[in-house]
């Protein structure tokens, strides 16, 4: 998945679906969920560099009308002007952190966040 965002901007908020594949650990995750916290790192994919790493991202479930749906949950990650600062091509990841490690959020495809170059200036002019 391709994510666009401009130089210097912190919207729109980067959110991402968490998938129950079958492959993942899905009921792990459902277990720990509550007494994890969650974590978002954005590497440069032309130097390797890390530009965010372990930065706190959030989790959100998603209200349904039909109270037998399976419930569906959502990690977001809220940028900084200064994670927004060099444009580039980065991959990003989401990570649940707890007790019994790390694990990487299931997610449906690779996350590439493109920070684009902006035509404003976050500079006063006058």
């Amino acid at each position: 998945m391709d994510f666009f965002i401009k130089k210097n901007a912190t919207l729109p908020v980067l959110k991402m679906q968490v998938v129950k594949d079958g492959r993942s650990d899905y009921q792990n995750f459902m277990n720990l969920m509550e007494v994890s916290s969650f974590a978002f790192s954005m590497i440069n994919l032309d130097t390797g560099i890390p530009k965010i790493v372990s930065r706190p991202a959030y989790i959100v479930e998603k209200t349904f009308i039909e109270p037998q749906a399976e419930p569906e949950y959502y990690v977001y990650y809220q940028f900084r002007a200064i994670d927004t600062k060099t444009p580039g091509r980065y991959k990003g990841e989401f990570l649940m952190k707890s007790d019994e490690g790390n694990l990487l959020l299931p997610l449906r495809d690779e996350l590439y966040i493109n920070i684009l170059d902006s035509f404003s200036s976050v500079e006063p002019c006058c």
